[in-house]
């Protein structure tokens, strides 16, 4: 459930954001207005408007009389592409890794944007897999450790290493 390449190199980190929490605001409200969305991502209104508009130019978004705004069906499988993405990053880094969930969060922005819809497959069938392992496993997998190391990884080599 990948969106197309060429969509999301036509897209702008800030406004990839602003597809995806326009995606979750209408999840969550069925109607998203600009001052939805500058609530949520806590910035003023007028950014969002010129952020809306020009997804509108692109065609990703569509205004009502009302002036809500409506993801076109193009903007919504890459909304749910990258929402999805961000779920199975921040779920990786923080149950896998064991990353406190504010790091987890603050890394997940930064890498949701940077991997390939190959990558972001790769990685949703191994959480799939992980998933369905027991917890003794998963906690051995880790190293039953509370600073998450794994294992199977020499001494140091899973806490900052490379700090």
């Amino acid at each position: 459930m990948t969106a197309r390449r060429s969509d999301r190199d036509s897209l702008s980190i800030a406004q990839e954001d602003y597809l995806e929490t326009i995606y979750k605001l209408s999840l969550e409200k069925g109607t998203v207005r600009v001052t939805d969305v500058a609530k949520r991502l806590g910035v003023r209104r007028p950014p969002v408007t010129r952020a809306v508009q020009s997804l509108e130019k692109l065609g990703f978004v569509e205004r009502d009389d009302r002036r809500e705004i409506v993801l076109t069906a193009r903007a919504r499988r890459l909304a749910s592409a990258l929402a999805h993405r961000h779920s199975d990053l921040f779920f990786f880094l923080s149950d896998v890794l064991g990353v406190d969930a504010s790091t987890a969060e603050a890394d997940t922005c930064q890498m949701e944007h940077g991997i390939s819809p190959e990558t972001a497959q790769g990685l949703h069938e191994f959480l799939e897999e992980y998933s369905q392992l027991d917890i003794e496993t998963r906690k051995r997998l880790r190293g039953n450790s509370e600073n998450a190391e794994f294992g199977f990884l020499p001494r140091g080599r899973g806490s900052g290493w490379r700090a």
